[in-house]
């Protein structure tokens, strides 16, 4: 569709309100709204935010490309929300990953890979250290909101997500993190852990959400625009 030359692309969801959101790197916009809102409201509401669209997709827009990563030693790669250097070793050993931290020197992800030329195994060994830290960090902090926020989970998954950091299914109680958060600071992965389980209480994203957001976590607005590398409204 398109709305005072706002180009998106909308979906139909079981939500109470518009969610609009801008994606990078190419600022593509997509809304999602309620089965039965009529598309005249839902062009009117885009229209509304077009400037604020447009002032979003320039500075996306104005953002360097990142670099297709090469998996090669002196690659830079965050973890734990820092910029760590990739050093990838020949294994005499156990093969794997160990991060590697010196007062004078960058923090370094050192791979030790039967191949250290082959690409897909040095990812394979970084996914793995990106899962197991993940992991220990939800087992830590999800019995800590669970209790807070008054609600419990059934299952709790990691796995590779492309457009999303998180997502939950508010009938089962069963939560999906992106495993690329482990590449982000504290603070955002437990936001994500506040978000998810705050759908437990409210499945849309409307007020009601946002004041449970807002009471436990003031600046989560600030942490889901860091995080999300683009801007979402609702």
């Amino acid at each position: 569709m398109t709305s005072a030359g706002i180009e998106f692309e909308l979906t139909r969801k079981r939500v109470k309100n518009i969610n609009l959101r801008i994606h990078p790197p190419d600022g593509r916009v997509t809304v999602s709204a309620p089965p039965r809102m009529s598309k005249a409201r839902i062009a009117a509401f885009v229209a509304a935010k077009a400037d604020w669209i447009r002032h979003h997709q320039a500075r996306i827009a104005a953002q360097p490309p990142r670099p297709e990563l090469r998996y090669v030693t002196g690659e830079e790669h965050r973890f734990l929300g820092a910029a760590h250097v990739l050093e990838v070793r020949r294994a005499t050993g156990r093969v794997g990953t160990e991060v590697v931290e010196a007062a004078a020197a960058p923090p370094r992800l050192v791979v030790h890979a039967r191949d250290p030329h082959d690409a897909t195994e040095v990812q394979r060994h970084l996914e793995r250290l990106q899962r197991r830290e993940l992991q220990r960090r939800l087992d830590a902090l999800i019995p800590e909101w669970e209790e807070r926020l008054g609600v419990r989970t059934t299952r709790i998954r990691i796995r590779a997500m492309k457009r999303k950091w998180g997502a939950c299914r508010t009938r089962t109680g069963d939560i999906v993190f992106n495993r690329s958060l482990a590449a982000e600071p504290p603070r955002a992965v437990e936001y994500l852990v506040l978000h998810e389980l705050a759908h437990l209480i409210e499945p849309s994203h409307g007020p009601r959400f946002q004041a449970i957001l807002t009471e436990h976590m003031p600046d989560w607005r600030a942490v889901e625009t860091a995080l999300n590398g683009r801007v979402t409204t609702r």
